[in-house]
């Protein structure tokens, strides 16, 4: 795992600030959402991106009704309702 060079100190209610060079760096920004995850001995921070409920695919997806859905997907439900 690569180190950045950034210490960082948890305050009482457990919230850790992201350095601005590292937000700037993985695009993330204000209000967006971050995934959680660990890996052994590690947290692992990533920014959220929402995959299609039905292939899995991250690009060209919209929410509908609180799932995901790609674009793909989208068409194909709409053929088998012509």
């Amino acid at each position: 795992m690569k180190r950045a060079g950034h210490l960082c100190r948890i305050d009482k209610l457990g919230r850790v600030v992201i350095p601005k060079q590292l937000r700037d760096s993985f695009d993330i920004d204000a209000d967006d959402v971050i995934e959680i995850f660990t890996d052994d001995n590690a947290i692992i921070l990533k920014k959220y991106t929402p995959t299609c409920a039905f292939c899995g695919e991250d690009e060209d997806v919209i929410e509908y009704k609180g799932k995901a859905i790609c674009k793909n997907c989208m068409n194909e439900l709409l053929l088998l309702n012509q």
